[in-house]
């Protein structure tokens, strides 16, 4: 259970959220909202890389050190650009002690961008190696903004299917849930404040 209490989150002045509390049961989650809303916002707070006020528990217990108990795809997260594909997923590795994940590649059909530099990777290879980052650590709470964005055919079937046999916690944010309603997410609106 990811209980969010009495969160307030600014970005610059804009005041994203104000004493907002929310709580997702289950394993599988999709926060759904307009572009704007806050949903990659509220997913960057939870992950810990923005700061906020107010309490994140996970499984009942306050979120003291998310950066080891979650993974997160998004565009929040800005990679080096001069650093290739195999340059971060081997970060990675070393980081957080995973094996190669030599799957994933294949499944995503990645591996021709392995030598790229993030710089020269398109919009959808982009996301294809955020979620590669993040499904290689296998953490018990994996968040994943807008994860079918950009991505072709092939690569939402890919994605689907690693959701389906993922064995933690997912919470997407999207403002697309029709294909996550399939999957059995359960639905909740962020109510922008």
């Amino acid at each position: 259970m990811l209980t969010l209490q009495q969160l307030c989150l600014q970005r610059g002045q804009i005041s994203v959220f104000q004493n907002y509390s929310l709580s997702l049961t289950g394993t599988r989650n999709c926060i759904i909202g307009a572009n704007g809303s806050g949903k990659s916002s509220l997913l960057a707070a939870v992950a810990g890389l923005i700061p906020y006020q107010g309490q994140i528990s996970w499984q009942g217990a306050p979120l003291s050190l998310p950066r080891q108990q979650i993974a997160l795809a998004s565009d929040s997260i800005i990679f080096p650009e001069f650093l290739t594909a195999t340059d971060l997923i081997n970060l990675q590795q070393k980081m957080w002690c995973t094996a190669t994940p030599a799957a994933l590649i294949e499944r995503f059909a990645f591996a021709p961008q392995l030598g790229k530099t993030v710089a020269s990777l398109s919009t959808g290879n982009h996301k294809k190696l955020q979620l590669i980052l993040a499904f290689m650590r296998q953490p018990d709470l994996l968040l994943l903004d807008e994860p079918n964005i950009a991505l072709d055919t092939a690569a939402c079937t890919a994605l689907f299917a690693l959701i389906s046999q993922y064995a933690g916690h997912i919470v997407v944010a999207t403002n697309e849930p029709e294909r996550f309603a399939k999957q059995q997410f359960t639905l909740t609106s962020l109510q922008h404040v």
